[in-house]
């Protein structure tokens, strides 16, 4: 078996780290996936918990500050003691500390470019960063084609390869599960309902839904998922328009189940996972065409607005929310377009036989040539 330490920073659950253990759990022979966690010191990682309740080998590694050495030499440490043969970074962060811990351990480092927020002049030079020691690695992936082409202009010694998302093996919801779910939020036979899933945080344009909820007569009832730095100036920009600000959910099942349209309202995206997931469970997108959101909703697959744009956005879901038929034929070319493109399967062959393989070829030969 050939060990891969994947790395990835945070303290929930979302798109990115769903993505990594469904990457993970479909990996197959001769690869086998350990799990990292890097996370503050003296906090317990929701990563490590989900991946070994899915029967996955997971570590975590506290750390104390953005670029932590010490944690780089324990991930080294951990890399030599489970005989990892490559690391793979997930997010700006842990390609910093796996970078120096695969100088460390002497093993090959790719990484997969999730998406960038530049939310803040500190976060743009932070992503940057990031941009520049994708050079140190043995091959990056992007996740929707505008993202491969700006890491183009700042990869050079590494090959940027294009990997899409997957879309996540999920059980389709049932017709008396999405009549409970509805029936448990109080809604009305026919009564429309969106939702929002994902960080309250400024690159997920929860205002711009905002300005376009208050131009309607009779806004839908709506549902904001997850938790972020933005929470408590979004509930104050709500005002008297009907938004519920649900929380962090690890399992949004039962929202999706209740929800007649997923909104993508995003300012900057890579393809984000909620997209994915809705599709999967046979719920409309409605998105704005940012990242890889144009290519996954092409061919009547879901619906876009340009991004931004908070009267197009109005007017989209003025009439989505009106047309059940409309909303229907949309789920079905996009669960048909999203088994045949986006499987998970698919995906993690991909990185077994084209990053993964070439990455250890290229380490091998590099050793192979150095002199005696």
């Amino acid at each position: 078996m050939i060990p891969v330490l994947h790395l990835r920073t945070g303290e929930a659950l979302y798109g990115a780290e769903r993505m990594l253990l469904a990457l993970a759990s479909a990996t197959l022979a001769p690869y086998s996936p350990i799990i990292g966690a890097i996370s503050r010191t003296g906090t317990s990682s929701p990563l490590v918990l989900e991946a070994n309740r899915r029967g996955l080998v997971a570590l975590q590694f506290p750390s104390a500050s953005r670029f932590d050495l010490t944690c780089a030499r324990k991930v080294a440490a951990a890399a030599r003691s489970h005989q990892a043969a490559l690391l793979h970074a997930h997010d700006p962060k842990s390609l910093g500390v796996a970078a120096c811990a695969a100088a460390l351990a002497r093993i090959p480092l790719v990484a997969t470019f999730h998406g960038e927020t530049r939310a803040s002049l500190k976060l743009r030079a932070y992503e940057g960063l990031a941009r520049i020691l994708g050079n140190l690695t043995r091959g990056i992936v992007a996740v929707s084609p505008p993202l491969q082409r700006r890491l183009r202009r700042w990869v050079y010694a590494a090959p940027v390869y294009l990997i899409p998302n997957a879309l996540p093996e999920a059980r389709p919801l049932a017709a008396d599960e999405r009549r409970a779910a509805r029936e448990m939020l109080g809604l009305a036979p026919g009564e429309p309902l969106i939702c929002v899933i994902g960080r309250l945080s400024h690159e997920k344009g929860h205002r711009v839904l905002l300005q376009a909820l208050s131009r309607l007569r009779r806004p839908p009832r709506t549902l904001f998922v997850g938790d972020g730095p933005l929470r408590e100036s979004l509930q104050k920009a709500a005002g008297h328009l009907p938004v519920k600000f649900v929380g962090y959910l690890p399992d949004a099942r039962a929202i999706y189940a209740a929800t007649d349209l997923v909104v993508i309202p995003s300012l900057t995206e890579g393809l984000p996972i909620v997209a994915l997931e809705a599709q999967a469970l046979g719920v409309c997108v409605l998105s704005s065409r940012v990242g890889g959101l144009p290519d996954l909703l092409s061919g009547g697959a879901g619906y876009t607005v340009p991004s931004g744009d908070s009267a197009a956005l109005a007017q989209a879901l003025a009439g989505l929310c009106e047309n059940e038929e409309a909303r229907r034929g949309a789920v079905e070319r996009g669960l048909k377009r999203g088994h045949e493109i986006y499987s998970v399967r698919a995906v993690a062959d991909l990185y077994a036989g084209m990053v993964y393989a070439r990455a250890l070829s290229c380490a091998s030969s590099s050793a192979d040539h150095k002199p005696a």
